[in-house]
C-alpha cells in the first residue's frame, strides 16, 4: 500500500513540474525562434516582406515602425495600386480609437469611467436582468468586462440599403449573426469576467452621441480626426472613393464594404498615414527626437494600458486596448480587427514608439495579425495572447504525454525494484 502511494505521489509531484515547465516556456516562447535579431531591422523587414510576397494574395499595406517614424513601407495588389493613402476598413481596430475618443472626454470632465453608464444615457437603457445594471461602467464596458454578451454580430448593411437606428439595433440587431441573440443584455456580474463585446462598443457610442447631442461621425471628428489632423479616416463611408469602397474577396471579385450600424465596434475606415498618427498619439514620450501630436494626458494613456481584463492569470486588456505580450516597458499593445476577407492590425511599444500596423483585403486567413504576431515575438522575445491559444492545444498533448511517460517510467521502477530482490 505504501508504494502505491508514494508512486501516485511521485506522479502528482513530476507532472506538477513538467506541466509547469512547459507552460512556463510556451509564456517565453522558448521554443520560439523570431525572424532576425532584436536589433536587426534590415533583416526583419527582408523576411517580412518576403513572407508577404511569397503568401499573400489580395490587397496589403504594411509599415514598420521605429522610435515614432516609419523606416519601411511595402504595399501588394490585386486591381488598382496600393499605396500609404489607400483606405481600408479595419474592423475592430475602431474600438480602440472610440476608446481614445472617450478619455478625450474624461480630461473634458463630460464622462468618468467609473460612473454608472445610465447617468449617461437619454435614448436608451439596458434591459432589466438578475443582474445589477447600475454595476456597468465605461471602464468595464471598455475592457470587455461589464457582463454583456456579444450577441450582436456586425455583418452590416449591403450599400443601398436602410441601416438601422442605433436604439433599435441595441434592442435587435437586424444584423446579427445566425444562432445569436442580437441583443445588448447584461448576462453575467459586472466585472467579474471578461468576454468580448462588441455591444458594449455600440453602447459606448451611443454614450457618445447622448453627451456630445451630435452624430457619432461628427463626435469623433471634432474629438480626434480635426486635433491629429486625420485627412481620410472616417465613420461613414465616402462611396465616391473606389479605394475607400472596393475590396477582393473570394476568387477576387470586387466587392463592396457594407455600411454599419455599429460605428464604434467596427465602422473604421483610414490609411497607413492616417493610423501612423493614431498610434504615435498614445506613445509615452520617453525619446525627445519623437515627433508626436500629444492629445491625451500620460495619465489617460497609462489608464488605458493598465490591465482590467484577465484570462488564466495572463493580463489580456486594458481600458480599450489590447495588451499583446508583455515587454522591457510594460506592455505591447494596440488592437486588431477581422471581417471576411478582411484584417488590419496595430501594435506598438508605448514607451519606445516601435511599432507595426498592417492592413489587407482578399485572403480569408488573419494574415494580418500573422505577421503581426511575428513582429511581437522578434520584439519582445514573447509570444503573444493569440500564439499562446494557439499552442495551448499543443502544450497540453505535452503535458498528457509526460505524464504517461512519468507514470510508465515509475512502473517500470518498481517492477525493476521487485526483479533485484529476487534471490
Amino acid at each position: 500500500m505504501k508504494k502505491i502511494v508514494l508512486s501516485v505521489l511521485v506522479v502528482i509531484i513530476l507532472s506538477g513540474m513538467w506541466g509547469g515547465l512547459r507552460f512556463f516556456a510556451l509564456m517565453e516562447g522558448w521554443l520560439l525562434e523570431p525572424w532576425a535579431e532584436t536589433e536587426n531591422t534590415v533583416a526583419f523587414a527582408k523576411y517580412l516582406k518576403s513572407e508577404v510576397n511569397d503568401n499573400f494574395r489580395g490587397n496589403a499595406a504594411y509599415a514598420l515602425i521605429e522610435r515614432g517614424e516609419i523606416v519601411d513601407t511595402h504595399f501588394v495588389s490585386t486591381g488598382k495600386p496600393v499605396d500609404e493613402q489607400s483606405v481600408f476598413g479595419v474592423a475592430s481596430v475602431s474600438k480602440w480609437v472610440t476608446a481614445m475618443a472617450v478619455m478625450r472626454l474624461v480630461e473634458q470632465g463630460v464622462l468618468d469611467l467609473d460612473t454608472p453608464v445610465s447617468q449617461y444615457l437619454k435614448r436608451w437603457q439596458l434591459p432589466q436582468s438578475k443582474f445589477d445594471n447600475e454595476q456597468v461602467t465605461l471602464r468595464l464596458l471598455l475592457s470587455h468586462t461589464a457582463g454583456i454578451e456579444d450577441g450582436l454580430g456586425h455583418d452590416g448593411f449591403a450599400p443601398g440599403k436602410p441601416i438601422q437606428p442605433l436604439t433599435e439595433h441595441l434592442t435587435k440587431a437586424a444584423d446579427a449573426d445566425p444562432g445569436v441573440s442580437g441583443r445588448v443584455v447584461v448576462t453575467q456580474p459586472p466585472g467579474e469576467s471578461w468576454d468580448y463585446s462588441g455591444g458594449s462598443y455600440n453602447l459606448i457610442q451611443l454614450i457618445i452621441e447622448d453627451v456630445t447631442q451630435t452624430g457619432f461621425q461628427e463626435a469623433m471628428h471634432g474629438l480626434l480626426f480635426e486635433p491629429l489632423g486625420l485627412k481620410n479616416t472616417y465613420f461613414q463611408v465616402d462611396r465616391n472613393d473606389p479605394l475607400l469602397t472596393e475590396y477582393y474577396g473570394e476568387g477576387q471579385q470586387v466587392r463592396e464594404y457594407p455600411n454599419y450600424t455599429s460605428l464604434a465596434a467596427t465602422g473604421l475606415y483610414t490609411n497607413l498615414t492616417d493610423m501612423h498618427k493614431l498610434m504615435t498619439a498614445n506613445v509615452v514620450l520617453q525619446f525627445s527626437d519623437i515627433r508626436t501630436t500629444p492629445l491625451l494626458s500620460k495619465n489617460s494613456l497609462m489608464q488605458m494600458q493598465q490591465p482590467e481584463a484577465f484570462v488564466s492569470g495572463q493580463a489580456i486588456w486594458g481600458a480599450g486596448v489590447m495588451l499583446f505580450a508583455p515587454s522591457d516597458t510594460g506592455f505591447i499593445i494596440g488592437h486588431g480587427g477581422k471581417s471576411p476577407y478582411l484584417n488590419s492590425t496595430v501594435r506598438f511599444d508605448p514607451e519606445t514608439g516601435d511599432g507595426f500596423i498592417m492592413f489587407q483585403t482578399g485572403n480569408e486567413e488573419a494574415f494580418a495579425s500573422d505577421m503581426a504576431t511575428q513582429w511581437t515575438l522578434w520584439q519582445t522575445g514573447k509570444p503573444d495572447i493569440y500564439l499562446v491559444t494557439n499552442r495551448i492545444g499543443g502544450v497540453i498533448q505535452d503535458i498528457i504525454l509526460g505524464t504517461l511517460f512519468i507514470v510508465i517510467a515509475v512502473i517500470a521502477y518498481w517492477v525493476w525494484r521487485r526483479s533485484r530482490q529476487k534471490p
